[in-house]
This record gives structure tokens, C-alpha cells and sequence, in this order.
């Protein structure tokens, strides 16, 4: 059968969708979803457009669907407004839970919610007036701190916002108290993809929310604002920025065992001999057996100079005679994310090396909880963006998503494999979402 292929753009994915369902008809295809800049000068100031792709069938052209008849549109009229099947708790019960929990944080902040509504209900001193005809019951639950109450007191602001979150989790996992029943298996499939509870009740909501409910039961549809809402939780460096007539020092920190002198050498290959920079090699890892013996391999292959430190006088000797290159890569030596004393050991490292960027190195396969603790423990090296490894050998990337959606901090490098200088690549929130929903590592 023939295909056609149009093109329709809209400011949203679901007014976009609508159109194509409006014009060609619910077997219409959807090929391919993309923002594009519409208007504006040479590709500047103008505004972000949605713009899809459709495949129709030459026999299912609009001048050819079928419209519906006046009962069906009545039906699907009907249907719209029903109220959702399969609650697992009752409204009545939802409400009460919720608001105990917020009465026992507001019982910390000595709210006295039943004298509060007592008060309330007794007349002012003073002339009699009127009887009111009628009056609204006080309410059971006090109203949230304004800004400045919630500046006083920083440990309840943080337990209400960790109630509010709950909310949100309760609700994905209880389609039937806020959410459309249907939209359940989504999050469960995100659960399983070991994404942290928050974060995908934060994607959930976010897909649904301000949405067309009856165009989100479309997987297609939902599938695309899902692929977009991982994208807005994410943001990447776009690679290491060199600067001409610039020496740039990036160092690499991290546990042991996660491939940091490896990927290191990824690096100093890619930028010297595809880029042509001048790249020069430092190391401090005199901890492990052979390691350095590792990168002076990789930096005769590959032709740089690299020069071993072990104390900051060193550090800033070595640096001084590489200050006319381009890069200066800094390996580092690992250690156990729970020895404080070897990560404070570290941090004196950093300080003397004084880089301008440091890559976190943490491997894709290690536990949400561990990826955590890394992120916790290194703090002190002040990391500026984060560099996954062994992406190749885990098929769950939900607890890479969550740890980056939860600190803020910006995704370097995706390592796919032990091949120097192959198997890198910049790392995108497009590819993280593809990564989370296709389990490929589609570039993008």
C-alpha cells in the first residue's frame, strides 16, 4: 500500500497529535517526533515548535474517514467524564490519610490545630451582631507555613516537601486517587527499569499533567511526552570545551575499579588525534600496582608526554612545564567511597592540581543506593559533571537516571566498552531516555 508522509507542527505534542488524527484519520502513523525552531533570523530568536511526522495509507486520507455518528459522539462524550474504574483506596480514605500527615508535621511545629479551630469558632468580644446565616466548619487541617514562617523553620519545610513527595508516589502507585487507572503500567515499567519511586512519579505527573488524558491513552503519544519529561529532568556538558591558546586540566576521581585511567585514555586519544590538540598525561595514582606502568602504555601508543606526581610541589611543577597544551588530563587513584580519610586525600590532590573541570567516574551497573553514596562522599571534590562507564554491561539504567535527575549534576561521557578511543561518547538526555525506554544506546 502507498504511503504519504506530513509533516505538522504545533506548540505542544498533543495539539500536534490532534491535528494529525483530525486530518488523516486514527490510523495515521507517527514516524518521528522533533523540537524545531520555527521563525526568527538565521535560526535565532525564534520559538520552539513540536514537529511530527506522519505515515498515512493513500486509502485512509481525511476525505475518507469515516465520521462518527451522532450516538458514538455521544458515547465518547460520556465516556470522557466517567469516573475512573479500579481505585484501590477510596477518595474518602485518600483525603484522611493525606491530612493526618500533614497534621502530625504541623504537630511539630507547635500549630495546636484544635485550639487554632476552637478559637475560631468562638464570637470576638465586643457589640452582638448579626447571626450569620450559615458558616463553613473550620477546617480539620491548618494552612501550609507561608515563606516567611517556612524560612524559621527549615526542618519542617524539609519534612513537607518529603510529604508532598510521598503524595505524588502514593498517587502513581494508587491509580485510583489521582491518576487514570491505564497509566499505572507505565510506572510500574519505570520501577522496573530500577528508576527511584520519586522520580518516576515525577515523570508520570508530569506526562499527565496539563495533557489531553483521552490522546495520552495512545502509547505512542504518552511514550513521546514520557521520552521528552526524562529529557527536561537532564542536562549535559556537550564534552570537554577547549578553548584556543588555553591549557584546560580536567581530572578524573572516582571509586576504584570504575575504568577512570581507561577512559582517560579514551579522552587523550579522541582530542589528540582526532581533534589535533596537544594533550599531556598526569598521574597521582601511585596506589595500585601497575598503574601508572597502564598509562604510560596508552601514552607511548598514542605518542603524549605524561608526567607521575606525589606530593602538591609536584603537582604544580608538572603543570608548569604542560601550561603551553591545549588539555592536561589528570588521573587519580581510587578508593572506596567509605574511606573518608583516602577521599580527603584526594581533595588535597584536586586542590593543588586546581582543574578547571572534574569528571566523576561512576559505573552504570553500581546500585541506586551506592551511586548515592558516591555522589554524598566526593562531594568534597567538588565534581563538575559525571562520566558513566560499563554502560554496555547492565540493561537497567532507571538508578543512572535517578541519581542524575536527583543531584543536578550534568552527564560528560557515556562508556560503552574497553576499545581506546572507540567506545565513548558524549553523553545527552536523549540518550539517556532512549537508554531508559528502548534500552538502546540511540545517539540523539
Amino acid at each position: 500500500m502507498a504511503q504519504q508522509f506530513h509533516k505538522i507542527r504545533a506548540r505542544t505534542l498533543e495539539e500536534a497529535w490532534r491535528q494529525v488524527q483530525k486530518q488523516f484519520g486514527p490510523e495515521a502513523l507517527v514516524i518521528n517526533t522533533a523540537e524545531v525552531q520555527e521563525g526568527g533570523i538565521f535560526g535565532f530568536f525564534g520559538r520552539k515548535m513540536v514537529e511530527v511526522t506522519a505515515s498515512v495509507p493513500t486509502n485512509t486520507l481525511a476525505s475518507q474517514v469515516r465520521r462518527p455518528s451522532a450516538a458514538e459522539r455521544r458515547y465518547v462524550a460520556a465516556s470522557k467524564t466517567a469516573p475512573p474504574s479500579g481505585a484501590s483506596k477510596a477518595p474518602g480514605e485518600t483525603v484522611e490519610y493525606f491530612e493526618k500527615l500533614v497534621r502530625d508535621a504541623q504537630h511539630r511545629m507547635n500549630a495546636k490545630p484544635a485550639e487554632k479551630s476552637t478559637a475560631a469558632a468562638r464570637p470576638p468580644a465586643g457589640p452582638r451582631r448579626a447571626p450569620v446565616a450559615s458558616q463553613a466548619a473550620p477546617s480539620p487541617v491548618l494552612p501550609f507555613p507561608t515563606p516567611e514562617s517556612r524560612a524559621q523553620t527549615p526542618e519542617v519545610h524539609r519534612e513537607l516537601q518529603e510529604i508532598r513527595e510521598m503524595m505524588e508516589v502514593l498517587y502513581a502507585e494508587s491509580p485510583g486517587a489521582g491518576l487514570p487507572a491505564e497509566f499505572a503500567p507505565h510506572y510500574r515499567t519505570l520501577i522496573e527499569r530500577g528508576v527511584a519511586r520519586k522520580v518516576a512519579a515525577v515523570l508520570i505527573g508530569g506526562v499527565v499533567k496539563n495533557s489531553d488524558l483521552h490522546l495520552m491513552r495512545e502509547k505512542r503519544v504518552f511514550l513521546e511526552r514520557l521520552h521528552m519529561e526524562i529529557r527536561k529532568l537532564l542536562h549535559g556538558t556537550g564534552g570537554l570545551a577547549l578553548q584556543g591558546g588555553t591549557c584546560r586540566v580536567v581530572a578524573l576521581c572516582g571509586p576504584t575499579g570504575v575504568g577512570k585511567t581507561t577512559n582517560l585514555a579514551k579522552l587523550a586519544a579522541y582530542y589528540a588525534v582526532r581533534e589535533r590538540a596537544r594533550v599531556a598525561l598526569i598521574t597521582t595514582d601511585t596506589y595500585r600496582v601497575a598503574a601508572t606502568d597502564q598509562l604510560k602504555v596508552y601514552a607511548n601508543i598514542i605518542g603524549l608526554p605524561m608526567k607521575i606526581v606525589q606530593d602538591p610541589k609536584e603537582m604544580a611543577e608538572a603543570l608548569q612545564a604542560f601550561q603551553s597544551y591545549d588539555l592536561v588530563l589528570v588521573d587519580t587513584a581510587g578508593g572506596s567511597q567509605f574511606n573518608l580519610e583516602q577521599i580527603n586525600e584526594l581533595k588535597g590532590v584536586l586542590l593543588s592540581a586546581r582543574p578547571h573541570e572534574t569528571l566523576l567516574v561512576m559505573s552504570a551497573g553500581t546500585p541506586l543506593d551506592d551511586m548515592r553514596n558516591i555522589l554524598s562522599n566526593f562531594k568534597c571534590c567538588t565534581p563538575t559533571a559525571v562520566l558513566f562507564t560499563k554502560v554496555d554491561e547492565t540493561r537497567q539504567y532507571g538508578a543512572l537516571l535517578s541519581v542524575m535527575a536527583e543531584s543536578g549534576l550534568p552527564l560528560s561521557y557515556l562508556s560503552t566498552g574497553q576499545n581506546v578511543p572507540d567506545d565513548i561518547c558524549i553523553a545527552s538526555p536523549a540518550t539517556v531516555a532512549n537508554l531508559i525506554l528502548e534500552g538502546t544506546l540511540k545517539r540523539g
